[in-house]
């Protein structure tokens, strides 16, 4: 990547504990579209990896769950995506991306892409979907990373109103294959936010019939729909004949198969029924003796798993409320919990981020209300004034949650004698409906990872008002979102991250969310299948090799 402001940025790897791959279900003989994957004349024989339902449309703009992401990854190319050898953000689509002044970006396409359909890739279809997901009428729910660019606001008011103009003011078509990006103010990590799912291109079919391309998904990565999701059961992919990226394949296709419970695809690596999964709960106490050579670790930690608070509760948004918050955090021994229910595949988290980013640091500001001390919890909670109501703690069943949610609940009625009660929903997106609909009147499970390789990712992304992938506590302060914009500001990656973890100060002074500890979890596959590697910002299941 060229810039004039050099923005290529070391990547720590990371290890997405999301749920990848599902079972290959007896598939014939046909023969996958001719491409320039290495494997393109072979007979279909896909890589079969655990995933959950997309639950819905896989429009980029609109997908910002893990399920919707695994999917999406497949079928796009972003202007950029990160290198899974060097772990550092590359050019993809783009040709070049530059900037005199980090706030207007001249971004110039590479000729010869196209999507599935065989169409080719202009600056049309960036500047065309991006505009579409920012315009509130669509109520694409990870638009807000577009936040970062002029005229959002009249495209999607922050009343909720309706949109004032219909073209994005900040883009600027120069030719066929180069615009022009103005954003609202400086943002030094704007290249490394391209990583994100929301800033792909669609293509014209998708604008002369929306409702059509919903049920026949026109992307332009290295797969495409071979037919369509089955929310039940999976998505087969075949390969993109027309593809020409940075990630040609080297199967012949994929099926991710769909699970409501992580033992089951586990099970099924174990058997060979299923190529690749991340394992969870009680898998985890016996993945190394059970898969030995075939467990890939991650070289990072995260994601960052949290409990998080409905801020919308008077009590919780009260001094008595971050009080109690406080003392549970101190009541928790994330030590304990890491040794048994993860097995040593998690760490005690020091932070609101993940552990391996660039300018990560382990010593924030306020970050000793993450150490365990029953003592000053106790103090803390008498401050308050006691809290004698139950207190649930809500996860998604289909989710390798439960042991380590009834360890916390058990820990809390222990230390604090607080009637803490896990609190299951059936499904993610259950879970996720109830949330939006403020039916948690206790914390929730969270698990967040960045997206893109810089600190300021995850507090943008999780934390932020403009994020994509909002926590949805409803906290939000003006203070956090100072800091952020100062530190876009900064030109210097080291003077950014200051900037960066005195936000994270702030976020430990309000705690609208207890964070437990970053994960490590592996992959595990079968005997049918090699070349597996963790998750780096994105998918690398194009790599995997299917004997």
């Amino acid at each position: 990547m060229t810039t004039k402001n050099t923005i290529k940025k070391a990547l720590a790897a990371l290890a997405t504990g999301a749920l990848l791959a599902g079972v290959l279900a007896g598939c014939g003989a046909a023969t996958a579209d001719e491409g320039s994957g290495s494997a393109s004349t072979a007979a279909y024989n896909p890589v079969s990896v655990s995933g959950t339902a997309p639950g819905g449309d896989l429009i980029p703009t609109n997908s910002q769950e893990s399920g919707k992401k695994t999917l999406v990854w497949q079928l796009f190319d972003g202007l950029v995506d990160v290198d899974p050898d060097t772990r550092t953000v590359r050019n993809e689509v783009a040709k070049s991306i530059t900037s005199d002044d980090q706030q207007t970006w001249t971004i110039t396409l590479n000729q010869d892409r196209k999507f599935s359909d065989g169409t080719a890739v202009k600056a049309d279809n960036f500047i065309k979907a991006w505009t579409w997901g920012a315009d509130i009428a669509n109520a694409q729910i990870a638009s807000g990373d577009l936040a970062v660019i002029k005229g959002y606001d009249k495209l999607h008011p922050s009343d909720g109103s309706k949109a004032t103009a219909t073209e994005f003011e900040g883009l600027k078509k120069v030719d066929d294959h180069t615009f022009t990006v103005e954003l609202t103010s400086p943002y030094s990590s704007f290249v490394n936010l391209l990583t994100s799912v929301t800033f792909y291109p669609l293509p014209d079919s998708f604008f002369k019939d929306p409702d059509a391309w919903r049920k026949n998904p026109v992307g332009n990565g290295p797969y495409k729909l071979r037919q369509a999701v089955d929310e039940a059961t999976g998505a087969y992919f075949d390969l993109n004949k027309y593809y020409k990226g940075n990630r040609t394949p080297h199967n012949t296709g994929l099926y991710v198969r769909f699970y409501t419970d992580s033992s089951a695809a586990y099970q099924d690596v174990l058997a060979d029924n299923l190529d690749i999964t991340s394992p969870g709960g009680a898998d985890l106490l016996t993945a190394k003796d059970d898969f030995g050579d075939r467990l890939v670790e991650p070289a990072i930690t995260g994601p960052n798993t949290t409990i998080t608070f409905p801020l919308w509760d008077d009590f919780w948004k009260s001094s008595n409320g971050l009080k109690v918050r406080q003392a549970i955090s101190l009541a928790i021994d994330r030590e304990e919990i890491v040794d048994k229910v993860f097995n040593g595949y998690a760490v005690p988290a020091k932070d609101f981020t993940v552990k391996g980013l660039n300018g990560w640091s382990d010593s924030i500001k306020g970050s000793d209300v993450l150490e365990f001390n029953v003592t000053k919890a106790k103090a803390l909670l008498k401050e308050a004034g006691g809290y004698t109501k139950e207190l649930p703690i809500y996860y998604n069943a289909d989710g390798a949650h439960k042991q380590w949610v009834e360890a916390v609940a058990n820990q809390i009625k222990k230390n604090l004698g607080i009637n803490a009660v896990p609190k299951p929903t059936t499904t993610f997106s259950d879970f996720l409906q109830k949330r939006a609909d403020h039916q948690f009147t206790g914390p929730w499970r969270a698990s967040e990872i960045p997206f893109n390789p810089g600190l300021d990712d995850m507090l943008r992304n999780v934390y932020s008002t403009s994020g994509s992938a909002n926590s949805g506590s409803e906290w939000q302060s003006d203070a956090f979102e100072a800091k952020l914009k100062e530190g876009w500001q900064q030109k210097d990656t080291d003077a950014a991250n200051e900037k960066f973890n005195e936000a994270q100060e702030i976020l430990f002074q309000d705690l609208p969310a207890i964070p437990l500890w970053y994960t490590k979890i592996p992959n595990v596959y079968s005997t049918k299948v090699s070349n597996v590697h963790t998750n780096v910002f994105g998918s690398t299941l194009y790599l995997v090799e299917k004997q």
